[in-house]
């Protein structure tokens, strides 16, 4: 997901409207799926995960954001105007609340600003397009790849070179990816065995987002040279 442009974030945090909250943590509850929508958050630091629960209680974890990212666009709906998804805090985050009435005056008011909104939704549809397409036609070891790779992108490396940790536990990891638990476990371990990262407690280290990606293509390529063989 692409982060807003420096101008139109400028432009976006400039109302007297707009507070900033600093130091949330992990688990601090941001809006539950249902609850009326008046306002949305852009997020400056950390990382915040958006759920949804169905009526049965099967759970999945839409998207996870990190800085730039802006987050409960249902404040822009005419209609219902209820959050879709539950949003909480995945990792330390300084956020900046912004009222509904106000984020709709600066779009009204301010062309880039607008624009910059609207590429925002694009590029959020176009995720979830890519969530379904992994979720239909790739297998568990190629979303764990694909998924690490790209969270990868949203946090800082260690201060000593060696990876990049991801503040989310095995469950998270399986509610994102549309996986058992269990089966999440089990190829992670694999994928620890190869190298290709370390487990442990609520974290993950990865060896680079370049590694991974790699791996994930050389998946594909594995995978559509058994699909040809088979066929």
């Amino acid at each position: 997901m692409n982060a807003l442009v420096l101008s139109a974030r400028s432009a976006l945090l400039s109302s007297p409207e707009v507070s900033r909250v600093a130091s949330l943590r992990r688990a601090a509850p941001l809006f539950s799926q249902g609850q009326a929508a008046d306002t949305a958050y852009f997020i400056e630091d950390g990382l915040v995960k958006l759920t949804r629960t169905s009526a049965a209680g099967g759970r999945i974890i839409v998207s996870i954001c990190g800085p730039g990212h802006l987050v409960g666009e249902e404040v822009l709906s005419e209609d219902g105007r209820t959050y879709h998804t539950e949003a909480e805090v995945l990792s330390p985050a300084t956020l900046y609340r912004i009222p509904r009435e106000a984020l709709k005056r600066m779009i009204a008011s301010n062309a880039e600003l607008a624009l910059a909104v609207i590429s925002h939704l694009l590029e959020h549809k176009l995720d979830l397009a890519e969530k379904v397409e992994l979720l239909c036609l790739h297998d568990v070891e190629y979303r764990i790849l694909h998924y690490l790779a790209e969270l990868s992108r949203l946090v800082k490396p260690l201060e000593n070179g060696e990876g990049y940790p991801l503040p989310i536990t095995q469950l998270e990891l399986a509610d994102l990816i549309g996986a058992t638990r269990e089966t999440t476990s089990t190829t992670l371990n694999q994928l620890e065995r190869r190298g290709l990262l370390k487990l442990s407690r609520r974290l993950l280290t990865i060896s680079s987002p370049v590694t991974l990606l790699s791996a994930a293509n050389a998946k594909l390529v594995e995978d559509d040279n058994g699909n040809a063989g088979a066929a």
